[in-house]
């Protein structure tokens, strides 16, 4: 399967992606590792039992890639160089550990 190129796209075609990817807590605590984000809110367990959510959020940047990389085989796959821009991205809800993640283009 290959990409799509931007003259390909269509205005309101929507692409429900079929990978789908349960996060773990591993996924969380390596890439807070490896981005240097040692921000208790994504680490350290006893530190959010205290806060609003009672416990660690799945760090947003690592969600932020995971849709991208999900979303490469429908639509960018061979066919995009870049990503050359992103606008109002918001994170409306968290992502905890053992949540699946899916996606709608």
């Amino acid at each position: 399967m290959h990409g799509l190129y931007f003259e390909e796209f269509e205005v309101g075609r929507r692409f429900e992606h079929t990978i789908r990817r349960t996060v773990t807590e591993m996924d969380n605590t390596l890439f807070s590792c490896l981005t240097h984000n040692a921000q208790p809110l994504h680490i350290d367990r006893e530190f959010c039992a205290g806060t609003e959510w009672g416990q660690p959020l799945m760090n947003s940047l690592f969600t932020l890639g995971l849709m991208i990389g999900i979303s490469v085989n429908d639509l960018t796959v061979g066919t995009t160089i870049a990503n050359l821009g992103m606008t109002d991205t918001k994170f409306p809800h968290p992502l905890f550990e053992n949540d699946t993640v899916h996606c709608t283009t």
